[in-house]
């Protein structure tokens, strides 16, 4: 049975590796607004066009996750979901069209986190991976941002351990 799945947890937690191994399960597409922003814009677009940028592409993301939904895929909306604001609308958008959202958290530590965003910062820095390069600064501002979701917004916890 498809559905659609919002991806949720903290910049690094492996929100992509996991959605490629439901992608690879079959039946499964993938909408990331990370792809889509570093595909249409460059990283210096600066932060007031860039919030502005990523709500469009997000509005159309979600128009795509309809009509995939629609041709029987389930659907991976790989965007981290780090406020509650933006889970509750997301979940309430789907809602409204009588179609299924399911959020799943994957919650990693501190230090597995910290071993996959140097991985993904050595693959970018070697051209080998389109993504955002995420240091120390980024980091700890966009764990500022996390808002951990309550057990009564998760339908699915995936614990990272590696």
């Amino acid at each position: 049975m498809p559905e659609i799945i919002l991806l949720c947890g903290p910049c690094g937690c492996g929100k992509t590796h996991y959605a490629q191994r439901l992608r690879e399960q079959g039946g499964t597409a993938i909408l990331s607004s990370d792809d889509l922003m570093l595909r249409l814009f460059d990283a210096c677009i600066g932060p007031e066009r860039h919030q502005d940028m990523l709500r469009r592409c997000k509005a159309f993301l979600l128009q795509q996750a309809e009509e995939l939904y629609a041709l029987g895929l389930t659907v991976v909306l790989d965007f981290g979901f780090w406020s509650r604001a933006e889970r509750e609308e997301t979940r309430s958008h789907f809602i409204a069209k009588g179609l299924p959202a399911k959020l799943v958290y994957l919650d990693a530590p501190y230090d597995v986190i910290t071993r996959h965003l140097e991985i993904r910062n050595r693959a970018v820095e070697r051209g080998e991976l389109c993504a955002y390069h995420i240091d120390a600064e980024k980091r700890a501002r966009f764990d500022s941002w996390f808002e951990a979701p309550g057990p009564e917004e998760i339908d699915e916890k995936i614990p990272i351990t590696e």
